[in-house]
Order: structure tokens, then C-alpha cells, then sequence
């Protein structure tokens, strides 16, 4: 069987190489026609021969040069993906001089790329440890504030318990973006894949958010059928959460009641499950709906949009693109917003 490209390879080479070859058939044509007018006898005679022979060169010199050009292609491949003094000279000795020189100056700013690249590596893994250990560390006063927010809330007017548990609940909301960060960009995923009732994920991510949309005099409605997945139980809930969190910040402050509703439901197709989070907030302008998952964008809705970090619905898209979660979302600006994750279905035997 022929290589791949083994032909084009050839044309290539023709082509690189078409002077010489033009030059060696002019040669003999002119050898054939002195041939012809000194003794056309002899001309019909060695005719044949001499074809043969200029075929012969042609060919022979074609097969040189494409083994020649497969081995300075495998030499300088083995050299690209690794460059160091041993492959560096295998693929300096295939090539003249004047490459020869260009390879060597290539290994060496390859070297000094790598050096650079392997002390970015260690920078932002030592950078990744330290934000995961702050993570974790700050986690203790925040269950002291919790514990003291148990056990002395009857001391605290209610306006300042209101307060102090929307304010650690968002403090810890902002410490798990910062955990499930790290997370998604560990070259480790510590997923531990599960098949789980969505109407028992969600009823629990309520329940973790429950002061919160009391807080704030959130109506939940929350509708589900027999739907089971199959993902990992606090990648879900993460995601939940920060949908919730969401739902809570871009309420809208007129007066109107904030509602939220869950829908969990099998799709249309029979081989999926839809997870809707639906709420009544201000919503998202026609606009900015593309770009709601990109890092860091921040809509211009209200005053919540313009103090946004621009990370909560993008680790979400990140997030659910690691347990191969659809994820989409639809808004009417000033009339609510919705967003909704499809699940491929699986039900345990």
C-alpha cells in the first residue's frame, strides 16, 4: 500500500527540484541529436537505450531524493518534539550548513522557551496550592461567624442577623468559586460520578440556600418527575448554587414578589433530562445573552451587573462542559431569566 501523500511528496519534489531535471533531459537531447547527425544508423540502434537510461536517472534519482526527504522530515520531527543535543545534531547532520546553523539556534531558544515555560508552571501551581490552602483556611472563621450567628442571634436585631447571614453566605459562595476554579483546572479531576435524583439535588441545594431566599421573600416552586442522572453530586450542586446565587442578586428591588421556579423533567427526545431555574429578577439584555458565559463579562443590567465579577456563570459553563452537561439559557429583559442543563438519562437496573 502506498504512504499518505506519498505522491503529492513526489510532485513536491519534481517540482523543488525541476531545473536540474530539465537540465539532465536537455543533456540528452542534445546527445541524441549529435547522435542523429553524425551516424543516424547507430541513433535508431542506441535510441532506446539511451531513453532508458535518462528514465533510468530520473527515476533512480527521484527514490534518492524522497528517502533523503523522509528522513531529514522524520529526523526534524523527533528534533521539534525534543529538542535536545542528541536530536538537535541528528537533524543538523541531515541538512547543509546554512540550516545547520538555523537548527542549532532553534534548539537553543526552544531550551530557553521550555526553561521559561517549566518556571510559569511552577509559579501558578505554587500560586494554585496557596489558593486552595487560603480557601480552606478561611473556612474556619466563617464557621465561627455561623456558630456565633446560632447560637447568639436572639443578642442581634433582626435587620443585623439578616445582614451578617446574607453576608457569610455570599463570603462562602465566593470562597467554593474560588475552590471549584482550582478544581477545573487540576490536571486531576476528583469527580466521583454517581446516579442521582434531581429532585433530591435540588431540594438540597434549597435547603443550603434557604436563609437566603427567606432573606430576601423568595417564593420557590419546585416540580419533578422520576428523573435520575448519572454526575457528580457537588459539581451539581455547585451548579445549582451559583444559579441560585444569581437568581438572588438580580432580583428585581421594586416591590414585585421574587419567584423562583425548578423544573426537572424528561425531554422530548426520550434519552435526556432538562433541569430548569427559572426566576422573575430584572433578566438579561438581548445583547449580552451571547456572552453571559465568557470569563469576566459583566452586563450593564443595574447596579448588581456593574459590581459583578464575571465568574459565577462561566465557572457554571466550565464546570458543566466537564461532566458533559448542556448548558443554555434565555432571557427577556425585565421579565425573568432561565436557564436550564440537559442531562444524558441513565436509570440504574
Amino acid at each position: 500500500m502506498n504512504e499518505p501523500g506519498k505522491e503529492k511528496r513526489i510532485f513536491e519534489i519534481l517540482l523543488e527540484y525541476r531545473v536540474w531535471f530539465f537540465t539532465l533531459l536537455l543533456t540528452d537531447g542534445l546527445c541524441a541529436l549529435f547522435l542523429w547527425l553524425a551516424d543516424i544508423r547507430l541513433f535508431r540502434l542506441l535510441s532506446g537505450l539511451l531513453l532508458f537510461s535518462s528514465a533510468a536517472v530520473c527515476i533512480c534519482t527521484v527514490f534518492l531524493l524522497y528517502r533523503r526527504e523522509k528522513r531529514r522530515e522524520r529526523l526534524y520531527t523527533d528534533f521539534l518534539d525534543s529538542p535536545d543535543p542528541f536530536h538537535t545534531e541528528q537533524a543538523a547532520e541531515a541538512v547543509n550548513g546554512r540550516e545547520q546553523r538555523q537548527i542549532r539556534k532553534t534548539s537553543k531558544l526552544l531550551e530557553a522557551e521550555a526553561v521559561k515555560l517549566s518556571e510559569e508552571r511552577m509559579e501558578r501551581r505554587g500560586y494554585e496550592e496557596y489558593i486552595e490552602s487560603w480557601a480552606h483556611e478561611i473556612k474556619t472563621p466563617l464557621s465561627l461567624i455561623t456558630l456565633m450567628l446560632d447560637s447568639r442571634s436572639d443578642e442581634m436585631s433582626e435587620g443585623v442577623r439578616t445582614r451578617l447571614n446574607c453576608s457569610q453566605i455570599q463570603i462562602q459562595r465566593y470562597v467554593e468559586q474560588i475552590l471549584y476554579y482550582s478544581r477545573l483546572k487540576a490536571d486531576h479531576k476528583d469527580y466521583v460520578m454517581e446516579h442521582l435524583s434531581l429532585a433530591e439535588c435540588c431540594s438540597e441545594a434549597l435547603e443550603e440556600h434557604r436563609f437566603f431566599l427567606q432573606a430576601y421573600g423568595f417564593q420557590v416552586t419546585e416540580t419533578y418527575d422520576d428523573s435520575c442522572v448519572f454526575t457528580d453530586r457537588r459539581g451539581l450542586l455547585f451548579l445549582l448554587g451559583q444559579v441560585i446565587s444569581n437568581a438572588v442578586k438580580y432580583r428585581k428591588t421594586d416591590g414585585t414578589e421574587s419567584r423562583l421556579q425548578i423544573t426537572a423533567e424528561h425531554a422530548e427526545d426520550g434519552r435526556s433530562v432538562l433541569l430548569s431555574v427559572t426566576d422573575n429578577g430584572i433578566g438579561v439584555m438581548k445583547q449580552d445573552l451571547p456572552f453571559i458565559f465568557d470569563k469576566g463579562f459583566c452586563s450593564e443590567t443595574g447596579e448588581s451587573g456593574r459590581k459583578s465579577t464575571g465568574m459565577g456563570l462561566y465557572l457554571v459553563r466550565k464546570m458543566a462542559d466537564d461532566l458533559e452537561i448542556e448548558v443554555s439559557a434565555e432571557s427577556e429583559y425585565g421579565a425573568g431569566f432561565t436557564i436550564r442543563f440537559r442531562f444524558c438519562e441513565t436509570r440504574e437496573d
